[in-house]
């Protein structure tokens, strides 16, 4: 591999349809059964109340993400030029087609990354999991556990 890998972070097409597929058989199953119609329409906008805010929550905060020699991570939240350093947290997730990797960048801020497989993505997807197996420092020589 070439380093630095530079990765563009994008939405999830592919999150974007099971939330709103998720949404769609709840609202359906929701309308199938009898009872009030107030009772309905109040649990089919909890239902959308609740999906709006997952479709705020998987909007992505980083933008772009920097993969050195060394191990180290550096990212580029939205709509920011400038990298900083960011410290992997325990529990990232990486599978073929889903990676999760929960980040703490150095000015103490969150920031989880969510990549699916897109048919833009996927070399970036396969470059991304690479690292994150062989190069990516987890944990510190001090930790205890």
């Amino acid at each position: 591999m070439q380093f630095p890998i530079i990765i563009g972070l994008h939405r999830s097409r592919f999150l974007d349809a099971m939330l709103l597929s998720a949404v769609i058989l709840a609202c359906a199953a929701i309308l199938s059964f009898d009872g009030a119609p107030p009772v309905r329409a109040g649990l089919v906008l909890v239902v959308t109340l609740q999906a709006i805010q997952a479709w705020r929550a998987l909007t992505p905060v980083i933008g772009s993400i920097r993969l050195e020699r060394s191990g180290d991570i550096f990212v580029a939240r939205v709509g920011q030029n400038d990298f900083v350093l960011a410290t992997l947290k325990p529990g990232a997730t990486i599978h073929p087609w889903l990676t999760v990797i929960r980040l703490v960048t150095a000015d103490g801020c969150p920031a989880t990354i969510i990549a699916t497989v897109d048919r833009k993505n996927s070399e970036n997807l396969r470059r991304l999991r690479m690292f994150m197996r062989w190069q990516a420092k987890f944990s510190e020589i001090t930790d205890d556990a």
